[in-house]
């Protein structure tokens, strides 16, 4: 049995009601039921993209949240966006990569030109895509299921809607999934994953046919300096972040440098790579990534700023994002404190 065929004939949502409650019920991890509802369109959208070629011929690598949780099992938090990097130099067409960056970087102008380039060419190939998916869409033959551009994103997110029949405690998660793009990793190293759907885990469910997925996943660690740059962002920038939906950054960097996902001290080539490209392409006001060179790295904030992530990390808790009751956030700040030390001491 397909489970899109449930959601495709409206007479069987109350059945589709009961099987996404008796896997709330099952589920190994304790996973809610409308988290799992969820996950079958994350996975379904990831098999689209990658199995059905969705993206196209250029470099797209997954990663974020969403694919610590679901290629690694790195994290215990449902992460409900799908965090996608488009190779730079391939979405701008250049085929000497190094001869563009060289050039691109030579002064403020050059710069400015190539970021107003890589908008362009990003929102264009953005309203491709959901095209593309919305085209695919209308053979599912399910009212509701459709895609969108966010309007004022730059090209940089989608929207994909669907038909929910299971609503969450709370309002914490998206009624959405949400798709990010960038232009922005300049490194192309991936490797192959497959992801299968929560659903498939609860043995109940066996009769069912449900999405799996091979993505080419990012390198572990460029993700993590990603993960760590993120963090020296939004300490050190001059206006405040929004809080919403933050907290799980530092709760992610703290689960990775727990588990050793990847080195820190000895992968200085994906260090370099992330810097140079957020420096240099995504400049915030306040930020000196250069500073990361310089083994002054920044993960934790000012007071102010972290009981305003302090405050978001408790609202997730709250939301039912975790698979686990995580830590206090003290407890993670305090050991993102001895991890930056151990970091900038190495450099």
């Amino acid at each position: 049995m397909n489970i899109f065929d449930f959601y495709a004939d409206t007479s069987k949502h109350e059945e589709l009601k009961e099987i996404l409650t008796l896997a709330g019920q099952k589920h190994p991890a304790g996973l809610a039921a409308n988290f799992l509802e969820k996950d079958i369109w994350v996975t379904e959208i990831l098999r689209l993209l990658y199995e059905e070629s969705l993206v196209g011929d250029i470099a797209v690598a997954f990663k974020g949240g969403t694919a610590l949780s679901k290629c690694w099992k790195a994290i215990e938090r449902f992460s409900e966006d799908i965090d996608l990097s488009i190779h730079w130099a391939e979405l701008a067409g250049e085929t000497d990569e190094a001869e563009a960056w060289e050039k691109s970087v030579q002064s403020g102008a050059q710069r400015k030109k190539f970021r107003q380039r890589q908008e362009k060419l990003l929102i264009e190939w953005s309203e491709g895509l959901v095209s593309k998916l919305n085209e695919r869409f209308a053979e599912y033959g399910i009212t509701g299921l459709e895609a969108e551009l966010e309007s004022g994103s730059k090209g940089e997110k989608i929207n994909i809607h669907f038909p929910r029949v299971m609503a969450g405690k709370s309002d914490y998660q998206l009624d959405y999934v949400l798709l990010e793009f960038g232009g922005r990793n300049r490194g192309r190293p991936t490797n192959p994953h497959e992801v299968t759907c929560y659903l498939s885990e609860v043995a109940e469910l066996s009769a069912f046919d449900f999405p799996v997925a091979t993505v080419q996943a990012y390198d572990t660690a460029y993700i993590l300096w990603e993960k760590l740059t993120a963090l020296h962002q939004f300490s050190t920038q001059d206006r405040e972040p929004n809080f919403n939906r933050l907290a799980r950054h530092w709760y992610d960097v703290d689960r990775l440098l727990q588990s050793k996902f990847a080195d820190p001290l000895n992968s200085s080539d994906a260090m370099k790579n992330v810097v140079e490209m957020k420096a240099h392409r995504w400049a915030e006001k306040g930020v000196d990534y250069g500073l990361v060179l310089r083994g002054e790295l920044k993960l934790v904030p000012n007071k102010e700023r972290l009981a305003g992530i302090s405050k978001d990390h408790q609202a997730a808790i709250d939301g039912g994002m975790f698979f686990s009751s995580p830590d206090h956030f003290d407890a993670i700040v305090e050991r993102l404190l001895i991890a930056q030390n151990e970091i900038n001491a190495n450099r």
